[in-house]
Formats: structure tokens, sequence, C-alpha cells
């Protein structure tokens, strides 16, 4: 029946007064409605091979669907790796989801916290999600959880939450706002959500107000699941660190969480139970290291070595770091050489004088000025003018000031460096900065007229040497630069040497860089990028990569190298790290990339990006740096005292490293990532569109690019059932599984009217068995179960069943290779008698299905009595009152409601529906 156009199912009717009223629920959303009878329209019959084939095709996804233990794989725009399927699997079956997922580096947390994510959604467990994440990491997090995953985050930055908190502070309203509820799903940066104990020139009443709309109110907003990345980060050097008490009482308050970090324990025992007791404050009261069967309910570690592909081949290959050493030459480079010397005597002035009046931001633009005439010169001379400016403007000259130059990573420079530690040979300041500025940048002028760039003419040579070498002329290098100026200047050079050359770099938007990254693979040789480019692209397709120049934090190196060095990658990853032979920059190159390898070798430790994130203080790299551009001669000491403390940090983190529960090789099962790669979900789903635009006189064409053009009632829009080819083709719709296209089409198969005839289909070769095929949907269900089976039947002429031949017809239909003809519409007055027939079959999968859903019940209760108990005991833990209160409260009522409703609704009711029924003629 239909209502108003729409499919429908009648559920009841009465008379009143002589008028016939009916209660009808509408198939497209499930809704009830009180109806006259007489608006009712009977279905028409419409019967055609193609309604046939998009039946059977509908059944079946619905079907697949019922039968799957995990649906986000088949959700996600990419197919997980085996070791993210464990992942997910381990996270489904605990009875809590709190987890640390520790995998190594470039293992993809990411997308296994995006999977667990999907799942919990598609299984109705979340709804509302915080994520915390470092503030360069936002943009990222986002793009990925949309791209691969179809779920859409709303960024709050410090900017946005201090303007939403002047906007809802000033609303006079009975009820006071929370803006932390206007959006389900949140991506949120450290630093703009922890806590302030003070600040200066700030009174308390606006530090509590601060904290109010920040802290306090994200508590109150009731969310579902937080996600935190870089949980390491939070641990803090106590517990009284205001961004772990953030952590802290979000833990508390929210049932589902997700740690994600490489290195949670980073040798220090008492930083790491602070971390796992984010996860469960009781189980990790003690102190020390806890032992393995401690931590394996809630830490998931794979290690790289163990990684395998669909195919169970290793997914890791080789990487290879060199030294490209450029050598200025007196002959040809002697003005770059003595800019090098005067800007860095310059430089040695500044800081100088930056100390003796404590001045620290004078001392970091001459941090960053030193970095800059290592990159090149046109970096230098920008960065000179503009101070030139501001020192004759007589403005205020702050490191912001230059954030436009070094890409906005301008807290990189100085949050970690000390100047009252460091010591000067050369005591001599500034006499008249103006007058030896405007000198310099006449120096630096005549240089760049007058010069080539040894830096970039070095780069050139090596491309061409590697071209030769791999007999590649296309070949793909990704260059990294600290600065844009260098960054446009080499842009310039290599398109004037005939390359392709495509940009990122910290100004561009997420989707500007998505451009310059699709160019980068499609066209150009050579990607030009900025840190930015270390961030948040993956570049799988390239595997050499140029360090420019070297930033002074090593973990920068490690991350640049991570954009290639990824899953995915086919090749052997080179890079090359260039350094001119000026005495600063090679100094401490040989010691922190040369001598730290060496002791890193001989310790026998080969996760380099761990262990330099566990056991490298910025803060004393940093003074290395400044040791040795101002006080060379005691660059030696300094450098050995430094090498042997991290020898000990080093040794540590050795002996501390065994402590993570590692997954066993044997448990990553690359099969079951193959089955989802080789899923028949998406050519179904392709069938289905196909069969469903033709019963509706549309028509479908398939193009050359992969993607196809639907043409239906005078619409056309543009679809893929590929991730790929959805994103490598902008405005190409990706259809899945939960497309809401998909669910309206699979929701609206109501249930076959007999009344409108029986479609009967004779073979072309006359070989079938004559008799009715039916499918059928069986489903049990409870207030707290739904199970599901579709079923088909065929019943001969003989009165006998044949479930083999009923499948093989259902496949058949599906995958369109049957001989079918469809030649009438009949009546048929022995259907009732098949019906019959077929009630004991459909009993015996209705109890099957029951069985399922008493077992589950069992489970489901123990698990929910668990559950209330270990919120409750988090709760007990939250520190602001009025919060544990109201929490607690509510959580009392809702166990209470749910109890109730278990014990009186549990019996399970069964429910069939006829889908089809089809004659078949010999």
């Amino acid at each position: 029946m239909n209502y108003k156009g729409k499919p429908c199912e009648i559920v009841g009717e009465k008379e009143v007064f002589g008028q016939r009223i009916a209660w009808i629920r509408l198939i497209d959303d499930n809704s009830f409605l009180e109806v006259p009878y007489e608006d009712l329209e009977k279905s028409q019959s419409k019967y055609s091979l193609a309604y046939l084939r998009f039946i059977a095709i509908a059944a079946k996804i619905k079907d697949e669907v019922a039968k799957k233990n995990l649906l986000a794989p088949y959700e996600s725009s990419l197919i997980p790796l085996p070791h993210q399927i464990l992942v997910l699997e381990k996270v489904m079956q605990s009875q809590q989801n709190r987890f640390l997922l520790a995998d190594e580096v470039g293992m993809g947390k990411t997308i296994e916290t995006g999977l667990i994510l999907k799942e919990l959604k598609l299984r109705g467990e979340i709804k509302r999600t915080l994520v915390i994440v470092p503030k360069s990491s936002m943009m990222q997090w986002q793009s990925e959880l949309k791209d691969h995953f179809n779920e859409v985050f709303h960024l709050y930055d410090s900017e946005m939450i201090t303007s939403m908190t002047r906007t809802f502070s000033n609303i006079n309203a009975d009820e006071e706002f929370n803006f932390w509820t206007q959006h389900n799903q949140i991506i949120v940066s450290t630093d703009a959500l922890k806590p302030l104990e003070k600040r200066q020139g700030w009174s308390q009443d606006r530090v509590d107000e601060y904290n109010k709309y920040r802290m306090t109110a994200v508590l109150d907003a009731d969310f579902d699941m937080v996600i935190i990345d870089e949980a390491h980060k939070m641990g803090g050097a106590t517990s009284t660190v205001s961004r772990y008490i953030l952590a802290q009482e979000l833990c508390n308050t929210v049932p589902n969480v997700l740690l994600l970090t490489a290195t949670p324990h980073r040798g220090k025992e008492d930083h790491f139970r602070r971390i796992l007791q984010l996860l469960d404050p009781d189980a990790f009261a003690g102190e020390g290291l806890p032992n393995i069967e401690e931590l394996e309910p809630y830490v998931i570690r794979t290690e790289k070595r163990f990684a395998v592909d669909y195919e169970g081949k290793k997914l890791f290959t080789e990487r290879h770091t060199h030294r490209l050493d450029v050598f200025l030459d007196i002959n040809k480079h002697q003005k770059q050489m003595a800019l090098y010397e005067a800007v860095t005597d310059y430089v040695r002035k500044g800081f100088n004088t930056a100390k003796q009046t404590k001045n620290n931001a004078t001392g970091l633009i001459m941090i960053l000025f030193q970095r800059l005439v290592s990159s090149s010169t046109a970096a230098i001379l920008s960065a000179m003018k503009g101070r030139l400016e501001r020192l004759r403007l007589g403005e205020e000259n702050h490191l912001e000031d230059y954030s436009n130059e070094i890409d906005n990573r301008v807290d990189d420079y100085g949050e970690e460096v000390d100047f009252e530690d460091i010591y000067q040979y050369d005591p001599r300041g500034f006499e008249d900065e103006e007058a030896l500025l405007t000198a310099l940048i006449e120096q630096a002028e005549n240089c760049m007229r007058t010069e080539n760039d040894a830096k970039a003419d070095a780069l050139h040579h090596k491309l061409l040497e590697l071209q030769g070498e791999l007999n590649d002329h296309n070949l793909k290098v990704l260059v990294f630069t600290e600065f844009r100026t260098t960054q446009k200047m080499l842009c310039d050079f290599l398109r004037k040497k005939g390359y392709k050359v495509a940009f990122i770099h910290g100004g561009q938007d997420i989707d500007e860089r998505k451009r310059a990254l699709l160019q980068f693979k499609n066209e150009s040789q050579i990607l030009i990028g900025t840190d930015a480019a270390g961030e948040s692209l993956n570049m799988q397709f390239c595997n050499i990569v140029v360090n420019y120049d070297l930033p002074w934090n090593p973990m920068m190196i490690e991350q640049r190298i991570g954009r290639v060095d990824r899953i995915g990658q086919k090749k052997k990853v080179q890079a090359y790290n260039m350094l001119t032979n000026n005495s600063v920059d090679l100094r401490v190159y040989e010691v922190i990339e040369e001598k730290l390898n060496n002791i890193i070798e001989q310790l026998g430790i080969d996760k380099t990006s761990d262990v330099l994130d566990s056991a490298l203080d910025l803060k004393k790299v940093n003074k290395l740096y400044l040791q040795s551009l101002l006080n060379p001669e005691r660059f030696d000491f300094a450098s050995d005292q430094w090498l042997n403390e991290i020898k000990g940090k080093l040794k540590e983190y050795k002996s501390t490293e065994g402590v993570l529960p590692q997954v066993d090789a044997t448990e990553i099962n690359y099969k079951k990532a193959a089955e989802i790669k080789h899923s028949p979900l998406p050519y179904w789903l392709e069938a289905l569109i196909e069969q469903y635009t033709i019963t509706q006189n549309g028509s479908v064409i398939k193009n050359y690019a992969g993607y196809s053009e639907v043409h239906l009632q005078n619409k056309t829009k543009k679809i893929s059932f590929d991730a790929e080819v959805s994103l490598d083709n902008p405005g190409v719709e990706h259809i899945s599984l939960q497309h809401d296209w998909i669910r309206k089409i699979l929701n609206g198969i109501g249930e076959f009217d007999q009344k409108n005839g029986i479609p009967v289909i004779t073979s072309e070769n006359g070989e079938e068995t004559p008799g009715y095929w039916s499918l059928w949907q069986i489903r049990a269900k409870n207030n707290f179960e739904n199970k599901t089976q579709y079923q088909g039947f065929f019943i001969a002429d003989n009165g006998k069943q044949y479930i083999a031949y009923a499948n093989d017809i259902w496949n058949r239909l599906i995958a369109g290779t049957t001989n079918f003809t469809l030649i009438e519409t009949q009546t048929d007055q022995n259907i009732s008698e098949i019906e019959k027939t077929l009630n004991d079959s459909l009993f015996i999968v209705f109890q099957n299905l029951e069985v399922e859903i008493l077992n589950n019940m069992a489970s489901k209760k123990e698990n929910r009595i668990n559950s209330y108990k270990f919120q409750k005991s988090r709760i007990n833990k939250i520190g602001i009152e009025n919060i544990r209160h109201s929490k607690l409260t509510k959580l009392e009522k809702e166990h209470e409601a749910w109890m109730k409703e278990f014990k009186m609704e549990n019996k399970v009711i069964p429910g069939i529906k006829q889908l089809l029924t089809i004659r078949i003629n010999g």
C-alpha cells in the first residue's frame, strides 16, 4: 500500500462512527500515522526484471550488513590494514571503551581512532565526541575524519572560543547557554582548552570566567567520548599541571576514552602512571611500572616489524639518511661566505644586547636570523629589511612579526631557551643597529645580484644526479625548508631550470594544500614544502626527501621524512640533509645527527622517532646551537656532556622498552583485511543503484574516469563507489552503506503484496525447475536486541523444498546472469498453501535468532552492571562538587530505569515480511 505516494504497511484498523481508520507505518522513516483508510492507495504492479533484481540485491545487502560483527571497515573510504582491524576488534570485544592506543609512529593511529568512532556511532553507543589535539594537527584530524569516515567535526580554536565566550556571557537569558553543546562533534586544541591558575594583569574573577567557558563548560556538555592525541603531553611534570587536571576531569566525566601516543612511558614511571590513571584511577593507583597483565586490558601497541599488508607482506621498507655537504668555494661564493660571517657577528652582538637589556624578544629574533642566514640569502635579506623598517618607525619588534616568514611556527623558536644560562666569550653589543642593518642589507643585495646561491646550485646538481642514477626524469622529490622566502626563491630557481614545481606552506588552507599535493602527484616533479607540509599530508608516492635547511628540533626532521616513510610506501626512502660548511650548524649536526645515531645503534635501538621524542630535551638542544654560535671554544665540552646525559636516558629507555604489552604477530590476520578489500558490497551497491534507476525510468552512464553519471527525475548526479575516485574528482559523491540515498532506498523496501499478482518468469532454455521462489525477512527483537536474517526459499511443484536451488536463483538474480524472461503477472490461488508449507522453515530461522538474543542478553546485563560500577567510581573522583553530584544523580536514574526496563521488556518478539515471490516456469 501507499500513502500520498509513499510505501507503507497497515499495522491495524478500526471503524469509528461508520468511518474506517487505519494505523500505518511509513517505510521511509519508520514513522506511524493514523489515517482514513480511503486515503490509502493500492500499490501498482510494476514488475520487471530490473525490479526483481533490485529487490534481490537490496535483500542481499541488508542480509550482509545484519551478519557483520564490524561495520566501520566497510563504511570508511579506505581499506583498513590487518593490524588496524585487530585494534578495532580488541576495543569492540572489551567490556569498557577506555584504551591507550600506543602503536609505533606511522602505523595509522588516526585511522584506528576513526574506525572505533565510526563503529560506536553505527551501534548507537555514542553521539557526542570531543577530540583534543595539538593546534598544528587540528585541520589534519578534521580532514581525515571527513575524507575517510564521512564524519564532520567542527574546529574550536582559541579565537573562536574567546569570541563565543564574549557572545554567550552577554546573553541575558533565563537559562545559561553552553556553546559546547551546539555541535555534537568537536575538535579543539589542547592549549585552547586547558585551564588557567593565574595570568598577569588578570583578576581572579576574570580567570574564573575564562575557565568557566572552557573546562567547566566542557565537563558539563555531556560528551559520550573524548579522544586525546599526543596523550603523553598531557601527563605533565606533576599531577597539578593544568593540562593534566583538564585531562583527568574530562576522563572521569566521559564514559568512552581513547588516548593516543607512540611514547607513553618515556622512561618515566610516575609520568606513565598518570597517563594510565586517566583510563582507570583505581587500577593504576600504585607506584612503579605496572606489569604486562595489568596493562593488557587497557593498552594496545603494534610494532612496525609486525605490520603486514592484505597479502601478509611486510608494510615498511628501509630508510637511508645521507649527509649532503655543500662546500662554499672561496672563488665562487666569496660574498656568500662574507655575508654569513657578517650576519653571524650581527647576531652575536644582538644576542649580547638582548641579554644585557633582558629583552628576550630581541634574543629570539637573533636566533631566527641565524637560522635564516643558514637557509638562504633571500630569506635573511627579507627579514633584515623588515627589522630595519620597524626600527625606523619606532615600532615594537617581536618574534610574532616574522610569523609569516617562518610559517606560523614562532613557538618552536624560543619557548625552550634559557637566555640567562648562555655564556658568551665576546660580550660586545650593538652600537648603531640601524647602520649595521643598512650595510648588511646592501651586502646581501649585492651578493644576490652577483653570485649563484651555492645551496640552490647543489640541490640542482643533486636532482640531476638522482634522475640519472634512477633513470627517471620525472622523479618525485620532496624538498623541505623552514622559510617561505627560501621556498619562493627555490620555486623560481627550479622553474627556470625547467622543473615543474608545486609548493605548500602554512598560509594555505587544507583544500589548497590538497590541490598542491594532487598537482605534485600528477604533474610536478618537485614539491617545495615548509613544515606545514610535514604536519598534515601523506606522500607515499614519493620516496626522496631533501632537507634544504635543518630545524633545530631533530623531531621535525623525523616528521618531515615521515610524510613519505609511511604505510603504503613501496620503495626505499632516501633522505638527504643539506649542510653548508659553516661552523655553527655543522658542529651541532655532527653531534645530534651523527654521534647521537651512533649511540642509538650501539644500544640496538631502531625506533628513532620514538626515542627522540622520549629522550630529547629541546631546551638543551637549543642551548647546544647557541653554544656553537656564542662560545664555540666551549662547544666540545658542552656537547660531550650532553651526549653522556642522553646516553643515560637512552639506557633507561631501553630498560623500559618492554613495559608495554605488544600485539603478537600471530594475532594479526591479514585474511580479514583481504575479505574487506575484496568485499562484494561496493559492487552490490553499484548494481542496486543501477537497477533502482532503471525502475524509476532513469539511466546510469559510467565514464572512463571511473565514476557514473546518474540521470533521474530531470536531475544529474556524479557518483562513485570507490573512495579514491571520489577524492580524485571533486564533485563526485562517494556512495557507501551509510549514504543518505542508499539508506532511503533500502528503508523503502516494502512488503510483497499478493493482490498485485505474482510475476511469472521462464528460462530461455527451459532447464529451470518449475515452482515458486520467495524472499523473506525474518526478525527477532526486544527492546535491547534486534536480529534479522534474509532467506530465500524454493518450493517445487512436487511440494519439495530446495534450499541450495533457492540460493542459486538469488545469486543469479543479483549477478544478472539469469536467462530469465518475464512473461506475465498472474493471480495464483495456491500461494496461501505454499506459505503454510514455509511456516515451519521460517519458524526455525526465528528460533535460531531468538537463541542468539537470549545469549547476548545475559552478557549485556553483566556488562551494564560492570559499566555502572566503573562510571560511578570515576565520577566520584570529579573535583568539582556540583558537577560530581549532578553526574551521580543522572547515572543512578539512568541505571535504575535501564534495570527496570530490562526486567520488563526482554521477551523476544518474532516478525516476518515477505519481500518477493516469483513463479518460475520450467
